[in-house]
C-alpha cells in the first residue's frame, strides 16, 4: 500500500473516532455536526481508494463532487465484478449534509446513527475490495508496531471472524495491559525496602514507576496486595494526563476497562491470568461490545505509539557503557553537596575510577566545577559511591570503560 494512501486512511480513522462520539448522541446540534465529520471521513476513504486504483492519472479529481468520485470508484470496480455497497446511502448521507452545513439545518439523531453505520459498512467494505484491508485491520498492519500489543490486537480479530467475543474481549484487554496498564504494575517491588534496597543494582528494573510512590515497597504490598490483580495500582490523575497529552478521550480508556475482563502476567513469564467475572461471559461478550472495545483499543494504542514517536533522545541516552568516568589523581573528599563547604561523605583515595553522572560547572556557592559520582561495584560486597568531587582532583579518562576492563 502506498505511503500516501496509509497516510490518508489514518486520518480518515481519526475523523471516524470523532464522529462516532458526536452521531451516537441524542442531541440534534451534536449529531448533525457529527454528520459533517463523518462525510470528511468517507471522502478521504474514497480519495485513498482512487489513488490506490490509479484513477487519479486518468482523470481530475480535484473538482469532482462527492457523487462523481462515487461514480468513478462504482465504475471501476463493475469491471471485476464488484461493487460499492450501500452507495445510495452514502449519497443520502452526503445530501443530508449539505442541508447541515449549507443550509444551517440540524438532522435528526436517529438518522445520522443509521448513516453512521452504513458509511462504515459501505467503507470496510470498499477497503477491502481495493486494498485488501478494512480500516481496522489497515491501521493494526500498517500503523500498530510490532510488539506484544499487536499480536493481542491481531488475535482479537481473529476471534471476531470466529464470533469468539469472550475471546476478543480478553485478547483487547491484553493488548490494552502491555500497553498501558503494565507501567503501574507495583510485584517488581513486592521485596522493597528503602532502607537496604535503594541502590540495588535491579532498582532501575523494578517497573511500575506510574504507580504511586507510597505503594512502591515490600510493608505496603504486604498489607494491601490480597491477590494477583492487585499489584496493578492506577494513579488515575497521572493517567488522566497522559490519556490527555496522548490525544484519547478519557471515557474511551474507561469504557474499554470496565468491558473487558481483568487480565494479569506475572513479571518474567509468558503465562497469564484472569478475573473472569461472571458478567463478563452474560452480558458483555455480545458482537457489538466486541468490536466496540477492539476498535477503541486499535485507536488508543495508535495514539499512544504515535505520540511517543514524537520523542527524541540521544543515542545513548540509556546506555550505561556511555557514562563518563574519572580516576583520582589526589586524596580529595566526596562532598554530599556540590558545595565545599557541605558535609563529607568519605575521603577517596588515590586511584580509584569511578563513573560520573554528569559534570556541572558551579557549585551552590562557588564557582567549582564538580562531577556527580554514581558509582556501584559488587565485586567485594555491594558498595555504592554518590557525591560530588572537585574536578580538579579527577583525571577524566577517555575510555568509557575502567582501566581494568
Amino acid at each position: 500500500m502506498k505511503e500516501e494512501i496509509v497516510q490518508t486512511l489514518i486520518t480518515a480513522r481519526m475523523l471516524f473516532d470523532k464522529a462516532q462520539e458526536l452521531c451516537i448522541a441524542d442531541d440534534k446540534y451534536v449529531a448533525s455536526a457529527g454528520l459533517v465529520i463523518l462525510q470528511d471521513a468517507v471522502e478521504l476513504v474514497l480519495n485513498a481508494c482512487i489513488v490506490e486504483l490509479e484513477i487519479d492519472q486518468m482523470k481530475t479529481i480535484d473538482r469532482m463532487s462527492f457523487d462523481e468520485l462515487l461514480g468513478q470508484l462504482q465504475s471501476e470496480l463493475q469491471k471485476s465484478g464488484k461493487t460499492i455497497i450501500k452507495i445510495q446511502k452514502l449519497k443520502a448521507m452526503n445530501k443530508e449534509r449539505v442541508i447541515v452545513k449549507h443550509y444551517g439545518h440540524f438532522a435528526e439523531p436517529s438518522t445520522v446513527r443509521n448513516f453512521f453505520e452504513s458509511a462504515k459498512d459501505s467503507t470496510d467494505n470498499l477497503l477491502c475490495n481495493v486494498v485488501g484491508k478494512d480500516l481496522q485491520q489497515v491501521m493494526l498492519h500498517e500503523v500498530i508496531k510490532p510488539g506484544d500489543a499487536k499480536d493481542f490486537i491481531q488475535a482479537a480479530c481473529e476471534s471476531i471472524e470466529k464470533g469468539n467475543y469472550f475471546d476478543v474481549l480478553v485478547n483487547t484487554r491484553k493488548a490494552i495491559y502491555v500497553e498501558i496498564e503494565e507501567e503501574y504494575l507495583i510485584e517488581g517491588w513486592k521485596d522493597y525496602t528503602p532502607q537496604k534496597d535503594l541502590w540495588s543494582p535491579y532498582f532501575f528494573l523494578r517497573g511500575g514507576w506510574k504507580a504511586p510512590i507510597y505503594t512502591r515497597n515490600k510493608e505496603w504490598i504486604d498489607e494491601h496486595v490480597k491477590d494477583p490483580f492487585d499489584y496493578i495500582r492506577l494513579d488515575h490523575e497521572k493517567l488522566r494526563l497522559d490519556l490527555i497529552e496522548w490525544g484519547i478521550t478519557t471515557q474511551d480508556f474507561w469504557n474499554i476497562w470496565r468491558l473487558t475482563p481483568e487480565v494479569y502476567r506475572f513479571m518474567g513469564s509468558k503465562k497469564w491470568i484472569m478475573k473472569g467475572e461472571l458478567k463478563y461471559f452474560r452480558e458483555a461478550a455480545t458482537e457489538e461490545n466486541a468490536k466496540y472495545c477492539l476498535d477503541l483499543a486499535i485507536t488508543v494504542i495508535v495514539k499512544k505509539q504515535r505520540h511517543r514517536d514524537l520523542s527524541r533522545y540521544l543515542s545513548s541516552y540509556y546506555e550505561f557503557i556511555h557514562r563518563l568516568r574519572v580516576k583520582i589523581k589526589k586524596e580529595t573528599p566526596l562532598y554530599k553537596k556540590a558545595s565545599k563547604n557541605s558535609d563529607i561523605e568519605q575521603m577517596l583515595q588515590v586511584g580509584l575510577v569511578l563513573g560520573v553522572n554528569y559534570v556541572i560547572t558551579g557549585g551552590l556557592d562557588e564557582e567549582t566545577t564538580f562531577v556527580h559520582i554514581l558509582n556501584y561495584e559488587k565485586d567485594e560486597g555491594e558498595t555504592l559511591i554518590i557525591g560530588y568531587v572537585d574536578v580538579n582532583a579527577c583525571e577524566i579518562l577517555e575510555d568509557t570503560k575502567k582501566e581494568s576492563d
